[in-house]
């Protein structure tokens, strides 16, 4: 229940409600134009790595590490000599092992890989890998679910064989899934990833096609990779090629197409899952690595898999790499690398830098940086993401702070300070994002972030905008660490302020004042009923926004010293909860002159707090 109080006449008795919206509110007439505010918004155009830490073990012998995770009960992790694993966490990760004499205890940074190596004297310790630090701040806590307890990411498979092939299905089908549950098994102890083989089929393949990239075309063009996400073909054509011959090949990270050579006889299975496992690499992000052992080295078929007891393993650099990408498939359910965090794209790009350095002579590590550099970039929305990212964590933090001050921290913030808490985060946050944009990506998070983003999600036009800014799961996490950010107590209040504010930004200060309008009246009929309240807290974050955009504040200001009690005037006394009958009988419709002499009462203490508290800015 709202804890304003109001006031409305009863119900009338014997009178028909007069006025232009009392004699259209039940015709089809007036329900096509109230559709049509709705469906008429036109959205102008616009002018942290996940907590992964990975250890390798390149001592002789095998390693047993004692891993703690925040807040959670010590286990043991076995590490044979050679392997690599990733560690997955919601907050800081220790690890723990024997160093004779004594244990030896660190805590590692995430998004970075470290080797248990041995010294000369023969004792054993624990190395960074020098990859560069991480820049800005971790996505721990916005990720779905726990890091420790959230299931494997599953990739949907199909594979394909071309009309190559000459072995009958019951043959090949069997052989090709073995294949594929032995990758699975692999990616799952490096990255948290399985594979799940959801079709199987043929495709035809161009038999004058001599080009390994020309082939490639030619699957892409033909396949689909639907009801899967990766289509892998497997091409059996034969033809002597000598010296160095591509055997496998993608486009990128979470490309939808791998196509392999099946063809020659020559090749052992075992070199046909390290191919395998190579390009599935190159899918999660891997380059190429100057490790020798590592299934990531530029050039495969050496044989080295034919010898007793080898085992295909990763480097821990690409572990890393795999694994920041399961994060995101796994957590956050991205099906193509447009989606990906920024945070983590930008730790990639540091990751390959430092590869190319590695090996100059490859050019897999500058390719991949180049395809990050190359991705479609809106400069507007990757800044709301950024803002919008920026809320959340301090909801998160929030969220975890006592509810009573102690010697840990602060009290948690609730109502009206919590709102003001996250416009400030958001408008320091949107101080970096660059000035053509800096504005409008500020409104738009706020928007989504604190407004009604189911409301706004029902407005075709900003459907799309809506989804672009954020992934369900991510919504999910925002809202579960949100609690009730309120203006004078109530949260409806400030969803109004912010979703508004963010209408002006994407559709103009007059399309939000008729959705805000449309928006109440709708509620009369059924819903919480015709608000002033709600109409007041709208016009108020018109007003912000039409500043902000204006230049007559700024995101330093807001940053500074926001409070909500600067901007919106109270509406403690403002009639609301009316059906519709009743705001008839006492306002007369949208052209009456009471409703006109209560909106202009509203603007007129609007214009006053801003002339009053808020001069033009410089």
């Amino acid at each position: 229940m709202r804890a304003a109080s109001f006031t409305v006449l009863p119900r009338s008795r014997g009178r028909r409600p007069n006025g232009w919206f009392a004699e259209k509110r039940g015709t089809p007439d007036f329900r096509r134009w109230l559709a049509s505010l709705f469906l008429s918004v036109v959205v102008t155009p616009a002018t942290t790595v996940a907590e992964v830490v990975v250890v390798a073990n390149r001592t002789p012998r095998k390693m047993v590490l004692e891993v703690t995770l925040s807040g959670q009960v010590p286990w043991s992790v076995k590490l044979a000599s050679g392997e690599s694993r990733p560690i997955f966490s919601d907050g800081g990760v220790e690890i723990a092992f024997e160093r004779f004499p004594g244990t030896a205890r660190y805590q590692l940074d995430s998004g970075a890989a470290y080797y248990l190596g041995m010294k000369q004297d023969g004792t054993i310790d624990l190395q960074k890998i020098g990859l560069g630090d991480p820049e800005g701040e971790t996505r721990a806590g916005q990720l779905p679910g726990k890091a420790a307890t959230a299931p494997a990411a599953t990739v949907l498979v199909k594979i394909l064989v071309d009309e190559e092939e000459l072995s009958r299905r019951h043959l090949w089908e069997p052989k090709l899934r073995r294949r594929m549950e032995a990758a699975s098994d692999i990616l799952h102890r490096h990255a948290m990833v399985q594979l799940s083989v959801v079709a199987v089929g043929r495709w035809n393949s161009d038999d004058s096609t001599r080009q390994f990239r020309a082939s490639l075309s030619e699957f892409e063009k033909e396949v689909d990779a639907s009801p899967a996400t990766l289509a892998i073909g497997f091409s059996s054509q034969y033809h002597v090629v000598r010296g160095r011959v591509h055997l496998g090949g993608t486009r990128g990270p979470l490309k939808p197409h791998i196509l392999l050579r099946e063809w020659s006889a020559h090749v052992s299975e075992s070199e046909r899952l390290e191919l395998l496992l190579h390009e599935l690499g190159h899918y999660l992000g891997a380059s190429h690595s100057p490790e020798p052992d590592s299934v990531m080295r530029p050039v495969l078929g050496d044989r080295q898999s034919r010898r007793t007891g080898f085992v295909v393993k990763f480097d821990p650099v690409n572990t890393l790499l795999m694994s920041m990408m399961g994060e995101e498939i796994r957590r956050r359910r991205v099906r193509d690398f447009a989606s990906v965090t920024t945070e983590t794209k930008n730790r990639m790009e540091q990751v390959y830098k430092v590869l190319g350095l590695a090996q100059p002579r490859d050019t897999s590590p500058r390719r991949l940086a180049q395809q990050l550099r190359n991705q479609p970039s809106d400069p507007l929305f990757d800044g709301a993401k950024r803002i919008l990212a920026r809320i959340t964590r301090v909801a998160r933090d929030n969220s975890r702070a006592p509810k009573q001050p102690s010697r840990s921290g602060p009290a948690r913030l609730q109502g009206d300070d919590l709102l003001n808490a996250y416009l400030r985060a958001a408008a320091k946050e949107a101080s970096k994002v660059p000035d053509e944009v800096r504005s409008k990506a500020f409104l738009l998070a706020i928007g989504v972030g604190i407004g009604d983003s189911d409301q706004l999600r029902k407005l075709p036009a900003l459907r799309p905008l809506v989804a672009r800014l954020e992934t369900p799961a991510d919504r999910s996490v925002r809202r579960n660490y949100l609690g009730k950010p309120s203006i004078q107590g109530r949260n409806d209040l400030a969803r109004h302020f912010c979703g508004a504010a963010m209408l002006v930004a994407t559709s103009g200060a007059s399309t939000a004042e008729t959705l805000s309008l449309a928006k109440e009246i709708m509620d009369s009929q059924g819903g919480t009923g015709f608000s002033f309240a709600d109409l007041a807290a709208d016009k108020a974050g018109i007003a912000f926004a039409l500043r902000l955009l204006e230049g007559k504040l700024t995101v330093e200001a807001i940053a500074a010293r926001f409070r909500s009690a600067d901007f919106v005037p109270p509406v403690g006394d403002l009639p609301e909860g009316m059906s519709t009958p009743q705001f008839m009988e006492q306002f007369g419709g949208a052209h009456d002159e009471r409703y006109q002499q209560v909106v202009e009462e509203i603007d007129q203490a609007i214009q006053a707090m801003f002339a009053e508290r808020h001069p033009t800015a410089p």
